[in-house]
């Protein structure tokens, strides 16, 4: 389940995972760089959309509904972009929609995206993005694996319970391994 937070010091609205310990957890926010505990934010509410009339024609590029007292113009969906994470040789590794767990390329992987390093600070499952469709839009968010060494997000430590939305261009480091995220 999905919650969205208020982030206090640039009112960004957040989509968060919810699980038992989130009032606990910290984060830092992609627009301000604060970081500040899930327990002290706003929490925010969207109201749900209306249903929509049964009655649909379809025209065109998009959708029309109409009824006898208006008709809405839908536009053709665009595609969802689902990230990569670049490496610095410039080698893509293509993040997939549901859970990704990233690690170090090894014959005893079991990493759904393993990168290919002879870092052995990096684990073979060091970190999870889970990329997942939002309303309509993906986000992608980035958590700690099974890992004994640390994990960073933009030079920030990450805890074991942090949860942190990638942004383009935000920089992660798994042990020593530095790899940037892209929406292309």
């Amino acid at each position: 389940m999905e919650i969205k937070i208020k982030c206090p010091t640039c009112g960004k609205i957040l989509r968060l995972m919810d699980s038992p310990t989130i009032n606990t957890s910290t984060f830092k926010c992609p627009v301000c760089g604060e970081k500040h505990t899930v327990g002290n934010c706003q929490r925010v509410v969207v109201k749900p959309k209306p249903p929509v009339n049964e009655e649909t024609q379809y025209e065109g590029n998009g959708a029309s509904v109409s009824n006898p007292e208006e008709t809405r113009i839908y536009s053709a969906p665009t595609p969802l972009k689902v990230g990569t994470l670049v490496d610095n040789t410039g080698r893509t590794y293509k993040l997939q929609v549901g859970i990704n767990t990233i690690g170090r390329q090894a014959s005893t992987s079991s990493a759904s995206v393993q990168i290919a390093t002879s870092d052995r600070t990096m684990s073979r499952s060091h970190a999870i993005v889970e990329v997942r469709n939002a309303g309509g839009q993906i986000v992608h968010i980035l958590k700690n694996g099974a890992n004994k060494n640390p994990s960073h997000y933009n030079g920030t430590l990450i805890e074991p319970t942090d949860q942190f939305i990638l942004n383009n261009g935000d920089r992660v480091k798994f042990g020593s391994t530095e790899l940037t995220f892209k929406l292309s």
